[in-house]
Parts: structure tokens; C-alpha cells; sequence
């Protein structure tokens, strides 16, 4: 596991409820990354890492926060994954916020130069926990939060430039 490319990322956490544990989770114990959310609005950071013996997925997703934007108060939404086990979502960004969030570019790593790179670091807290998805009654409340991870973003498709016409066959 790792966070490729920033060797002191980390994310710190307090949980509770279905899952109560502080995280201390370093680069060299974790594996981290952010892009572009899949609906092009805004950004998501991800950090998956153990908890006692069970694999846990942190994923941050701010639809107001630009590339390379600093701010403060951002609406975050949160999604838990417990691995092999439950989904928990806070369905919607007006449960958690970024505190503090700042972004940096970092270089481009070689043979991505079309990719441009960022540290995010947030600090943050949710008023309200992510609840169970398929039912259940189970919730995580991330009371507190505090990251330092990485954000790659892609060319945008829509901006890139069109392939070549491929040739036409002989009939």
C-alpha cells in the first residue's frame, strides 16, 4: 500500500457508532488518491486503510471545490466502505464540511505529463453520521477529520483534441 508520489500523506479520523476507532493512517499504510468526481463537478479524495483487522475506504467528494482551489466552509459528502461488508453514505454535502482546504500543485510524474497533480490537505467534520445504504440501522459519525492526500486530474474529454479519421478500407 501506498499514496504513490506524496510520501507524508496521511488521514486522521475520529469514528463512531458501527465503527468506533481513531485513525492514524500514514502514506506507507494507506493507499490514496483524488480526481475529478464522475460528473465533472468538483473533486473526490479517497484514502482506504485498516481499522483492527478490517479494511475501511474514506471517500471525501467536494461538487464546489475546483482544481486547485483553496477555501474554507466547503459542503463535503462522505462515503464509508467497510470491505465485504457495508456501504454507509451521508446522501448529500450538507452533513460534512472542509473546515480548511488548501491545494498545491506537485510536479507531474514522469510519462503523465498531461495529468496535473495537487496536494489537498482538509481539515473537517460532519454534524451528522453516514448512514447504512441497503437498510439497516447501522451509522458511522466522523466527527472530525484531518488529510493531507493527492489529487491527479485527467485532461478534460471534452476540451482534448479529436482523434484522426481513421483511412478509409478499399472496397
Amino acid at each position: 500500500m501506498s499514496c504513490d508520489g506524496l510520501p507524508d500523506a496521511y488521514l486522521e479520523a475520529r469514528l463512531a457508532g458501527a465503527i468506533d476507532a481513531e485513525v492514524h493512517w500514514q502514506a506507507a499504510d494507506m493507499q490514496c488518491e483524488g480526481m475529478r468526481r464522475p460528473d465533472g463537478r468538483g473533486l473526490r479524495v479517497t484514502f482506504t486503510g485498516a481499522v483492527g483487522s478490517e479494511r475501511l475506504t474514506l471517500v471525501f467528494g467536494a461538487p464546489q471545490l475546483a482544481e486547485g482551489s483553496s477555501a474554507h466552509a466547503v459542503p463535503v459528502n462522505l462515503t464509508v466502505i467497510r470491505e465485504g461488508s457495508t456501504l454507509y453514505g451521508t446522501r448529500g454535502d450538507d452533513k460534512c464540511v472542509f473546515d480548511d482546504v488548501r491545494q498545491a500543485a506537485l510536479p507531474a510524474l514522469a510519462g503523465q505529463a498531461t495529468v496535473r497533480r495537487w496536494r489537498i490537505e482538509a481539515r473537517g467534520f460532519c454534524l451528522e453520521p453516514a448512514r447504512a445504504v441497503a437498510g439497516g440501522r447501522d451509522a458511522i459519525l466522523v466527527s472530525r477529520f484531518d488529510f493531507r492526500g493527492q489529487l491527479a486530474w485527467e485532461p478534460d474529454p471534452l476540451t482534448a483534441p479529436a482523434p484522426p479519421p481513421a483511412a478509409a478500407s478499399p472496397r
